[in-house]
């Protein structure tokens, strides 16, 4: 086997002054090894170097060497049998890749806040393995020292809690979030940033500000069921567009509906745009311009969810469609739900030529958000922990979502295709034609496995064979019998 280099940069050109941070060394030589393996250099069945080769051959010391070979392990790459070592696992069958979806091409009323019983039956509920709301497990979290700030932020500024905050938001937070989009080269005015009540709120006052009752909003098929919340609320209907599940939305499919009959009734185009909610789509560099294209022609308002855009698995995290945009058409929302502190419910908007209106919107919902959270999160933000912070907990997606993708495919039936996202921890599962998933749901639940039926991602109640699973679970014999029982009661 050819030496594995654990440090390549150290060679190469001069270090300059600002630098991105370097990987941890045995997450480096793990990706190197199972490049070899990728490969074929090596192969199922044979075995992968022993500690001690590891070290010699990639200089590094046997802790490292042990580390990496047990990301490998985690990620189902390699088997350790006992006083043996480390083998490459057989790789599990692949199934057929998922198709573009086709939904229907009229508009339509939405009605999934009936199946929402759904998500409380397993909340709270210790006895229940939890695969079903989209949040990391809380150990995958920085949660002690985002406590510390709390605590820190009541005891120096105690007014936190008797008093109003600024309607736009902590101005050091904003500065915080600005400056994380811009080093991705999206230059957004830190007077353009609200900072809002969640994702949904910062939602909400979008939709809310574009679009009146009975008007339509174009959204991806399947779409996140918060965004078919929100339509539904708002007394609007929705059509869904058809989905490619690797590069998102089908921009030609959304310009037919636009030059259609319904077309004038289309005030927005709601979509997340990197690693979506289910499908774990993230669309090209060539379709987000195409897409913008046509928003701005028929002057509709393209409503972006970067709310899983820093949790990219490999290669750099792409920026969002409001990097192109030059006009205000589009309106970016996201939040810390899903890469930091749920429970804080801090997220944010930049309306674009909408600001005026989402201001209006937020004062006369909220009016402002917890300051002290605010101030937690911007101290933290500040100290650059979030950095170090998205690095593992990118590595921790990726693993798990390939755990829980061999899962599937080793103990569910013939024919059960699965989403590959490059991002994010969600995995969409399409069972064989004639399973139903909400009957599947509601014997998962007797046997305290929760996770989320294909209809509530459908404003026409479709993907009834089809289901989504939270991967963000550490791989404990638990979850993983989980795994293997919805498996069972799929066939």
């Amino acid at each position: 086997m050819p030496p594995i280099d654990a440090n390549p940069a150290a060679r190469s050109a001069p270090a300059r002054r600002i630098t991105r941070r370097r990987e941890p060394r045995y997450a480096v030589v793990a990706e190197q090894l199972q490049g070899l393996i990728g490969s074929g250099q090596l192969r199922p069945g044979e075995r992968a170097p022993s500690v001690r080769e590891l070290s010699r051959q990639s200089r590094i010391s046997a802790a490292t060497a042990v580390a990496a070979l047990r990301v490998l392990e985690r990620r189902g790459v390699l088997e350790a049998r006992p006083q043996s070592g480390f083998y490459v696992r057989p790789r599990p069958r692949r199934s057929a890749p998922l198709a573009l979806t086709q939904p229907p091409r009229t508009a339509s009323d939405v009605s999934v806040n009936s199946l929402l019983g759904l998500l409380d039956a397993a909340r709270n509920d210790r006895r229940i393995v939890p695969l079903g709301s989209a949040i990391p497990e809380s150990a995958w979290l920085p949660e002690r020292a985002l406590q510390r700030r709390v605590v820190a932020a009541a005891r120096r500024l105690p007014s936190l809690l008797s008093e109003y905050e600024l309607l736009r938001g902590l101005p050091a937070l904003r500065h915080q979030i600005a400056r994380r989009y811009a080093e991705i080269g999206c230059a957004l005015a830190e007077d353009e940033l609200l900072v809002t009540n969640g994702c949904m709120e910062a939602l909400h006052l979008c939709i809310g500000a574009v679009a009146s009752a009975g008007d339509t909003i174009a959204v991806e098929s399947p779409a996140y069921f918060g965004f078919l919340q929100i339509i539904e609320s708002l007394g609007l209907k929705a059509l869904e567009i058809a989905t490619d599940p690797r590069d998102g939305l089908s921009v030609e499919a959304l310009q037919r509906a636009l030059d259609g009959r319904q077309g004038h009734s289309i005030k927005a185009c709601l979509l997340v745009s990197s690693y979506s909610n289910p499908l774990g789509a993230s669309l090209p560099e060539p379709r987000r311009k195409a897409l913008l294209e046509v928003c701005s022609e028929h002057d509709i308002a393209l409503i972006e969810d970067d709310i899983y855009g820093e949790l990219n698995y490999a290669g750099a995290r792409p920026p969002p469609i409001k990097s192109l945009d030059r006009s205000g058409q589009v309106m970016l929302v996201s939040s810390f739900s899903k890469t930091l502190a749920p429970g804080a419910r801090i997220g944010w908007v930049a309306p674009g030529k909408w600001l005026q209106a989402v201001r209006l919107r937020k004062f006369t919902t909220s009016a402002s958000t917890a300051p002290l959270l605010q101030h937690a999160l911007a101290d933290w933000l500040a100290q650059d922990g979030y950095t170090r912070h998205l690095r593992r907990l990118r590595q921790d997606c990726a693993e798990h979502v390939e755990l829980f993708s061999a899962a599937v495919e080793r103990h569910f039936p013939p024919g059960t295709r699965i989403s590959r996202p490059e991002g994010g921890f969600v995995l969409w599962v399409e069972l064989p034609p004639g399973r139903d998933s909400l009957a599947m749901h509601a014997r998962a639940l007797r046997e305290h496995i929760s996770f989320l039926p294909g209809p509530l991602f459908s404003a026409t109640g479709q993907y009834r064979n089809c289901l989504r699973l939270n991967c963000a679970r550490s791989w404990t014999p638990r979850v993983a019998g989980a795994v293997r029982r919805l498996g069972q009661l799929a066939g």
